[in-house]
């Protein structure tokens, strides 16, 4: 019981000396050595591990209890590493812990400091882009640092102006006036937020548009080269991203390339775009598009014989069914090259209505013609054609027709079946073909017909006509010539000529 009651002395007084040392700084009642690597551990926000190593005559023991700061370990030997984990300090005010080493009475307190985390948060995008126009801008963020620094570099002053710079629940605006871009250059400027709290500076990046410059040189939108392999090109000089193409032809516009590009002082790039031509034997038609954001320039690249002679087409149905078609290359006005898919070209099949024929000579390699006449379509004339087969004509209305020539072509029937009748100015009608031997007539309204008058004359080897007009009074034809199957609605007289 006697000694029971010393160890009940010893320890009595031992924890009256502990509880008697509220300093935080060092203790050593009994000569007891501690020390450690660091008495102190500053840390940012984000916390993290920092290690203290504990060098001690004996063991020891570590006191302290935190929701926010846990050690490792909480006695040792001498040598030992204590690991403090740190968790990050969401508040917006420092964090201190005191935690103390004992080795025997020795205490030698260890100070945690865990600052907030200090941040600014961006409200507006980091990267603005802006029209070449005068304009405003804002930049909105959050931040717990009072003392934050806001700058921007001096040689964007001239067009970016900080004009006020309020507060609002918490928020923070910075407006700025931005003056209009008359250069041919895009401007930047970074507005940097920065402070000695802060791991980094949050830079907003303000961009503005330039003013638009495109132009290609030869700027005509059609380029005609002879029929020879060469290489041509185009002066290119803008501030913006251009994209060339071959739009048709590629495969004889071929090896596009662009040269090494060099910028003026004014912020305009000059480039050379060449393309390879290969050569041709006939005339043909390709073009190359190069596009940008400011107009898309379009040329139109015509590979003829320098001899070849210049199609004149007055009749813009015909011009602009053959260009659709890609049968020619409008030069100029209404002249024309005729192209290599336009010589090769069989069949005409317009479904828009025609005054005339003019133009059509010009493909002499059509086999078949199917037309709509118009009101003003008077003469249906192909002679100047040779290798027509088959011509079709599907007016539905009244026709004002008053010749046909077929020339040499080797038609050997007509027919016309659709049309309501022969109008007013159709009392002489006139067949010419060398070829024809068979013509076949019938109007959907024959007593309402305006043909009094029918000349075959020109038409040698024909022997079949027939027509159902009610107003039928003379045929002409020649002293020897014959009609065997002649078939008409009226009672006619015959005329030789």
């Amino acid at each position: 019981m006697n000694l029971l009651k010393r160890i009940s002395i010893v320890l009595s007084a031992t924890l009256f000396l502990w509880g008697c040392s509220d300093s935080d700084e060092p203790v050593n009642e009994m000569n007891d050595s501690l020390s450690l690597s660091t008495n102190e551990i500053k840390i940012n926000g984000l916390g993290g591990e920092v290690a203290v190593t504990v060098t001690s005559s004996d063991d020891w023991r570590l006191a302290g209890t935190y929701d926010w700061a846990h050690p490792s370990a909480t006695s040792g030997k001498s040598g030992d590493e204590v690991t403090f984990t740190i968790d990050p300090n969401s508040l917006d005010e420092i964090r201190t812990a005191t935690f103390k080493f004992f080795v025997g009475s020795t205490v030698v307190p260890l100070q945690v400091e865990c600052s907030p985390v200090y941040a600014v948060d961006l409200l507006t995008e980091q990267k603005i882009d802006l029209p070449r126009k005068k304009s405003d801008v804002s930049i909105k963020f959050e931040s717990n640092v009072s003392d934050l620094t806001i700058t921007y570099s001096d040689d964007s002053k001239e067009w970016l102006t900080l004009e006020k710079q309020s507060e609002f629940i918490g928020k923070t605006t910075l407006l700025f006036s931005v003056a209009e871009n008359e250069t041919y250059k895009i401007r930047s400027a970074d507005v940097t937020l920065e402070s000695p709290l802060l791991d980094e500076p949050i830079v907003v990046n303000i961009t503005q548009a330039c003013v638009p410059y495109f132009t290609i040189t030869p700027s005509e939108t059609s380029q005609k080269y002879d029929l020879s392999e060469q290489t041509i090109s185009f002066t290119v000089e803008s501030n913006l991203e251009y994209t060339p193409s071959v739009v048709s032809g590629a495969e004889w516009i071929t090896n596009q390339t662009i040269s090494k590009q060099q910028t003026d002082d004014r912020g305009i790039t000059t480039s050379t775009l060449s393309y390879k031509l290969l050569a041709a034997s006939n005339a043909r038609v390709g073009s190359v598009r190069v596009e940008n954001s400011l107009k898309n320039a379009e040329i139109s690249i015509i590979q003829a014989d320098p001899n070849t002679p210049v199609a004149s087409i007055s009749n813009w149905v015909i011009a602009e069914y053959a260009e659709t078609n890609g049968w020619l290359v409008r030069l100029a006005g209404n002249e024309y090259i005729i192209t290599e898919d336009g010589m090769k070209a069989t069949e005409f099949a317009c479904t828009k209505t025609v005054n005339d024929l003019n133009g059509l000579e010009y493909f002499p390699n059509l086999t078949t013609i199917q037309i709509k006449g118009s009101s003003d379509l008077e003469k249906v004339d192909i002679s100047k054609l040779h290798k027509v087969t088959s011509l079709t004509i599907t007016n539905t209305a009244t026709i004002y027709i008053k010749e046909f020539n077929f020339g040499d072509n080797p038609i050997t029937s007509f027919d016309l079946l659709s049309a309501r009748y022969f109008g007013s100015g159709c009392e002489d009608l006139v067949f010419i073909s060398d070829n024809l031997q068979a013509i076949n007539m019938k109007v959907q309204r024959p007593g309402s017909d305006y043909v009094e008058r029918i000349d075959l004359t020109q038409c040698p080897v024909l022997h079949t006509f027939k027509f159902n007009g009610e107003y039928v009074e003379t045929l002409y034809l020649k002293p020897d010539q014959t009609i065997p199957n002649l078939e008409l609605a009226t009672k006619y007289k015959i005329e030789r000529k």
